[in-house]
């Protein structure tokens, strides 16, 4: 079988046939979903290649993605791969927030995703760096990150442990919402960030009106 072409990531992503094979094998140990092969992944052909280059106003990458039709199951399914791709550098971090079927739901408004697989372009923060997830839900022209957020540390783990506030933003997922401490108000958004004092990628929710300069919101393009 054709390995897909290749594509330039730079150092902090990895290349499409390491993504592939991660996958893989994230499949084999933990999802067990028959739908997820390497036949069925080439069948999507190329990925995009008009992903932009990545400068002082966009951080992009290329990303495999896999949507089980429920979004909840979606996000519990990628962070557990992300544990076990990070291994001891992952920390489970919610500060009582509420993560349940109940604590954590899709935002109005956000683009529905299909089941299946599919390669997708990605910005991850850079772009709406220092800004509040509300505003940043009322620009965006095409996808906000949601489910999709802590696969991206699987399939990118150079990336994951690069975060650093600064060039490399954590990144807030602003097309889910939050119930902090289980009550009905959605008043956060799930992040991702690295802990550099720890050595360990956690996940966690910031109020969608919080202006933090370390943060920024992923989106899709």
């Amino acid at each position: 079988m054709e390995p897909l072409m290749g594509f330039k990531m730079g150092d902090l992503f990895s290349p499409l046939e390491e993504q592939i094979q991660r996958m893989l094998e994230v499949n084999e140990i933990l999802w067990k979903d028959r739908a997820i092969t390497e036949a069925s992944i080439r069948e999507l052909g190329d990925p995009p290649l008009e992903c932009p280059a990545s400068d002082e106003n966009g951080l992009y990458c290329v990303c495999l993605f896999n949507e089980t039709g429920d979004v909840m199951e979606t996000f519990v399914r990628n962070w557990v791969a992300c544990r076990l791709v990070l291994g001891l550098w992952c920390t489970w971090k919610w500060d009582s927030l509420l993560f349940t079927p109940q604590g954590v739901r899709q935002r109005e408004g956000a683009i529905l995703r299909n089941p299946g697989l599919r390669w997708q372009v990605v910005e991850l923060g850079r772009q709406f760096k220092g800004q509040c997830v509300r505003d940043v839900r009322l620009r965006l022209t095409t996808m906000g990150m949601g489910q999709e957020l802590p696969f991206v540390a699987a399939l990118h783990p150079k990336w994951a442990v690069s975060m650093n506030g600064g060039n490399i933003p954590y990144v807030d997922a602003p097309d889910l919402e939050v119930a902090p401490h289980g009550r009905s108000e959605f008043s956060c958004a799930p992040c991702l960030y690295f802990n550099r004092d720890n050595r360990l990628v956690g996940l966690d929710a910031n109020h969608v009106d919080s202006l933090d300069s370390l943060f920024g919101s992923g989106s899709l393009q």
